[in-house]
Order: C-alpha cells, then structure tokens, then sequence
C-alpha cells in the first residue's frame, strides 16, 4: 500500500481565499504530506509559500491523451465550456503526474473542502482498486494506480456520435427544467462506475470521522432548513489545539473528517486552523452560533 500521499489541487483563474483555507486545513492535519497545486499561471500563489506547496502549471502535465480529448470534446452543458473542459482535463493530467511517481497515492481534493483529519488514517479502510471516491461526489478521490481505462471511457464517449446526440437531445429536453442534464465530469463518473469494478466508492462513516458529501446535504444529521436549501448544523470544539467539527444527530455529535462547502457553503468556509496559532473561544463560540443557529445563519 503506497503511504507516501500527494495533495491535487486544481484551479484555474484567480485564486480564492477559500482555497488557501483549504489548502492551509490540509497542512495543518497532515504535516507530512505533499500538496501540489496546478494552476493556468503563477497569479496570488507566492501567497501560500508558508504552507509548504509545490506549484506547477497546467502547461507541464500535457499528453497524447489530453491533446484527443481536447480535439474529441463537445460541449453540452449548460455550464461554461471552460469549467466543463477542465474538469476533465484534470483527470488526465492527474494520470501524468501518477505516471512520474506511482509510487505513491493521490488524493484529488476541490478547494471548497476543508480536512480535519490524517489522510493516511483512511488508507486501509479502501478498497483495492485505482478510483475511490468519497461517496457521489469527486470532491475527495483517492488515486491508488492507473486511471487509463477510466480516460478510455472518457475518449471513446466523446468519439461516439449516437452517445453525443442522445446526450445533446436529453439536454435541450431538460434545459428550462430543475432537472437539467450535463454531459460532465458527474454524469461520466457515473456510467463508468457501473461498469467497472476500477471505480468505487467507499463508506464515509468511517472510525476517523464522517467524509461529508455536501454541507448541504442533511444526510441523516441535523440540519436548518435556509431560504434555498439545508445546511447541516456544526458543533465546533477546540481539541489538542485545533478547531474540530461535529455533524449533530438529535443532539449527538459525530467528528466530521472533512467538511465539504459546496456552493453558497463557501461563505463560511472560514480559516478555521491557522498553522502556528491556537483558536480562540470567542471564535468558536461565534462559529457554534452561526452553524446552529437559523437565525444567524439566514444571513450568511
């Protein structure tokens, strides 16, 4: 089992400041890891020099496979090309950075996450294949070998002109609809999982903390009903030093490994450990009031 762990981080434009909390959340629980961020350019990143990144650009991880995908892709979303596109041009220069050390195992990790805990810890409790992903979303995937059949999959979707049309009639169908339809990065990683053992998903209750799917997502713990969705609520307690979060079940708490803030989450996805500096109460007491509070919570 490969122990030696690299942080992914891919971002294009301007850097947020949500990706440096991030970013600062992993070197904070995981001293000893690697984070390598891969930019478009250079932009704001001589700003997360204190937490010990290795920055690359997107230019160096090129390869035949990229180059067709880039010539086979066809837009049908109803999202911007460029966030379609690059998406998926992640996984690919996600397989050549593994291929210069395979060594080693990959966690590909969105910058609306934030992580409380010691990857390695989760290692044994995966299973034995190159995909794993933290439950339906990619937000959190751990690459353990070769990911070539899933860019096959990716390259002969792309190729296939029935596939493409169907897909492009299920969208104009669905276009002014809640339930749109995207030819993406979710829908691909879908069909493929049902068709291949190389993909799977693991349990996110896990002994080292719950792998959260969506701040938004109540799955099963407490939640406030906000004006356009749920949020779940957060106890947060200083342990060792660090700010923890606990999800709620009718008052019980459950350590949360990660917290993902997706959409309208990212305004309160604050710099909740801040490497070489203790939380305050006064800080966390704002915190618990925010995240339990519907009140409070309305305006954030």
């Amino acid at each position: 089992m490969n122990t030696d762990i690299t942080f992914l981080f891919f971002h294009y434009g301007k850097l947020p400041q949500y990706l440096h909390n991030a970013i600062e959340q992993v070197r904070v629980f995981n001293p000893d890891a690697e984070i390598l961020l891969i930019t478009e350019d250079e932009e704001e990143v001589p700003a997360l020099g204190p937490f010990n990144i290795i920055h690359r650009r997107t230019g160096e991880f090129g390869s035949p496979e990229l180059d067709l995908f880039k010539q086979r892709y066809r837009h049908i979303s109803c999202f911007k090309e460029k966030y379609e596109r690059f998406v998926l041009e992640r996984w690919f220069m996600t397989e050549t950075i593994r291929r210069q050390r395979p060594d080693r195992t990959y966690i590909m990790q969105d910058s609306d996450v934030a992580v409380f805990g010691d990857a390695s810890k989760l290692l044994p409790i995966l299973p034995d294949c190159p995909i794993v992903m933290s439950g339906p979303n990619p937000h959190f995937t751990f690459i353990r070998g070769s990911i070539d059949e899933f860019l096959r999959f990716i390259l002969d979707y792309y190729a296939d002109e029935e596939r493409l049309m169907v897909a492009k009639k299920l969208f104009e169908e669905r276009r002014n609809s809640a339930n749109i339809y995207t030819l993406g990065e979710m829908t691909l990683l879908f069909e493929f999982l049902k068709k291949s053992k190389s993909m799977q998903m693991f349990d996110t209750s896990t002994l080292h903390g719950y792998v959260d799917t969506n701040l938004h997502m109540p799955e099963g713990f407490d939640f406030m009903q906000l004006r356009r969705r749920p949020r779940k609520k957060v106890r947060w307690q200083i342990e060792e030093g660090r700010v923890i979060p606990y999800f709620l079940r009718n008052g019980q708490a459950t350590r949360a490994f990660i917290v993902h803030f997706q959409g309208p989450g990212k305004r309160v996805f604050y710099r909740f450990n801040r490497i070489g500096r203790t939380p305050g109460r006064l800080f966390v007491g704002w915190l618990n009031a925010l995240y339990q509070t519907k009140a409070l919570a309305s305006f954030s």
